[in-house]
């Protein structure tokens, strides 16, 4: 393996400081929600390339589960697929027992799942009902679900740069809304898991997904014009970020941006 560097904390059980090694991500094992396609397909790419044993769920399209499974075996071992809709309480808590099956525990999890309601406005409760379940609640679940088996780790929530304040649109009022709530759930399941469990989140920009249709190269870069960098986001920029907060063991509580500056361009 190879070092990073270290940091220093204090473990109050053994009342002594503790210096703590930055490894590589060989072996260690990781859950990643909503794995089929975009950000989760890249991800579990990115952790398979760094000798990660991935455990890789869906929902209901299993011959693109099956397509990154293959893919993250010539890279890795141990890797599984887990069907599972994690907006559904039971099937969470039988997905996390699979995991345990199959891994014993968890280092990393990355919750990644989630939808766009087309029929999302600001006042149709349908569609904050189904956002709510699908974007927010079914992280804490999976969390609530992953944590007995993590006596230490990363994990990182995927949020959006529309959940910032002020961001967002009418026709994303309950993504919006949502995603901002789980930046804000990210911050106070730091403080209460620190230090052996680091959390933190990552707020993406436009990423050339199926949420955007996925779009080919000239609507790429019409949806890009939003953006600084002139151009969408790709998943795996996002999948690269994902992996540097799961190696770093100095980032804790924080939501990272990409959004290729599209920031300063809607606030500007």
């Amino acid at each position: 393996m190879s070092i990073l560097g270290y940091v220093k904390y204090w473990d109050d059980e053994s009342e002594e400081f503790i210096f703590k090694w930055h490894m590589n991500l060989k072996d260690k094992k990781i859950l990643i929600t909503g794995a089929s396609k975009g950000i989760g397909r890249a991800t579990a790419i990115a952790f398979a390339k760094e000798g990660c044993s991935v455990a890789i769920n869906f929902k209901s399209d299993a011959k693109a589960a099956k397509e990154v499974l293959d893919e993250c075996n010539q890279y890795s071992k141990g890797n599984v697929l887990l069907r599972a809709n994690v907006s559904d309480e039971k099937e969470v808590s039988e997905m996390c027992k699979k995991v345990k099956r199959e891994f014993s525990h968890l280092d990393i999890l990355i919750n990644n799942a989630g939808i766009f309601d087309e029929n999302d406005n600001p006042t149709n409760v349908q569609a904050f009902e189904n956002v709510f379940r699908n974007n927010f609640l079914s992280a804490v679940m999976v969390t609530k679900h992953s944590l007995p088996l993590m006596q230490e780790g990363k994990i990182v929530n995927i949020s959006s740069i529309h959940g910032r304040l002020g961001h967002g649109r009418p026709t994303a009022a309950a993504y919006s809304a949502f995603k901002a709530a789980l930046e804000n759930w990210t911050k106070n399941l730091a403080k209460d898991l620190a230090p052996k469990i680091l959390v933190n989140a990552i707020a993406p920009g436009r990423v050339a997904t199926s949420m955007w249709g996925n779009p080919n190269t000239k609507e790429q870069k019409e949806l890009g014009q939003v953006h600084l960098i002139k151009r969408m986001i790709q998943s795996e920029e996002i999948a690269n970020a994902i992996v540097f907060l799961a190696k770093n063991d100095a980032v804790c509580g924080e939501v990272l941006t990409i959004d290729g500056g599209m920031s300063l361009v809607t606030l500007g």
